[in-house]
């Protein structure tokens, strides 16, 4: 995180640390119930890139004990798998299991990697563990800003939705409407929010180029 940021993670370190030696390696160490709720956040994300069919490369952002290459290589064999944590006990241990797993210590925002074809974070924004909601905004956009610029064909990230009936004091909720505004403001034109495939939460998909419809028609020409 950048020095701005900086203390606003050691409190979201420590408690993943706790988790970690707690549960090991599962799901749980990285605060999802199992691992099929796991499962079900990676294919939020991974809808980004669910059109391609060609090799391609997948860089995750805050990717924990590096299950998500385990879901790759299940569902898209032609992607290759990179990502970063900025919690280096994490990172220690998901290399202690698979040393041949591609994952470092890194905090983007401060130390960008090399381009990806797609960059996803999947539920590292959800736990704010008593951080103010403003400054985890900050950190949220920070972020946003950072996976985008070393996206060369798209990113995503998924949320828990601010439009809920009860929210969790420990967690960040995020207007989807405020963060559609700020991706096409400040990252690009061609934007997505999926916000119908579970009741608590949505995914943004940010693309560099106009995307086909779901029936397979691509938009050409000028508008009308």
């Amino acid at each position: 995180m950048s020095q701005e940021h900086g203390d606003v993670m050691s409190p979201l370190i420590s408690h993943f640390n706790e988790l970690l030696e707690k549960y090991g390696d599962s799901a749980q160490a990285v605060a999802w119930r199992d691992e099929a709720f796991q499962r079900f956040r990676f294919a939020s994300v991974c809808q980004v890139f669910d059109g391609e069919r060609e090799p391609f490369s997948v860089y995750e952002v805050g990717c924990g004990l590096g299950h998500m290459r385990a879901y790759l290589a299940e569902r898209y064999p032609q992607a290759t798998y990179a990502g970063c944590d900025i919690n280096e006990q994490m990172i220690r241990a998901a290399l202690d299991r698979d040393p041949t797993l591609r994952v470092e210590h890194r905090d983007i925002t401060a130390d960008p990697p090399p381009a990806s074809d797609y960059v996803v974070a999947s539920g590292i924004f959800n736990l704010r563990c008593g951080v103010d909601e403003e400054r985890w905004s900050a950190v949220v956009r920070d972020v946003l800003r950072s996976m985008y610029a070393v996206a060369r064909k798209g990113m995503a990230s998924n949320f828990l939705t601010s439009r809920v009936d009860w929210k969790r004091d420990v967690a960040y909720h995020q207007d989807p409407a405020a963060i559609l505004d700020f991706a096409q403001r400040e990252l690009s034109r061609f934007v997505e929010i999926r916000h119908a495939y579970y009741p608590w939460e949505f995914t943004l998909l940010v693309y560099r180029e106009a995307q086909p419809l779901s029936n397979g028609v691509t938009p050409t020409g000028d508008p009308a």
